[in-house]
């Protein structure tokens, strides 16, 4: 649930850039509006999960040791 509201925020925080995408109609304009916030959210969430495994990894191994 919370990645499907986090999705939403990315693409409601630029729905500005996206109409004036549209409104130019400049290659540019709609990489920078469509494009970099798609990469951007998907690298974020690429580090959650890995950070989420890394500190999972990581409790497991203290688990272990005692």
């Amino acid at each position: 649930m919370s990645d499907t509201r986090n999705a939403f925020l990315a693409w409601e925080s630029s729905t500005a850039s996206l109409f004036a995408a549209i409104e130019t109609r400049d290659l540019i304009t709609i990489i920078s509006a469509i494009v970099l916030p798609v990469i951007f959210f998907t690298i974020g969430k690429t580090v959650d999960v890995l950070v989420q495994l890394y500190l999972k990894r990581r409790e497991d191994r203290e688990e272990d040791e005692r």
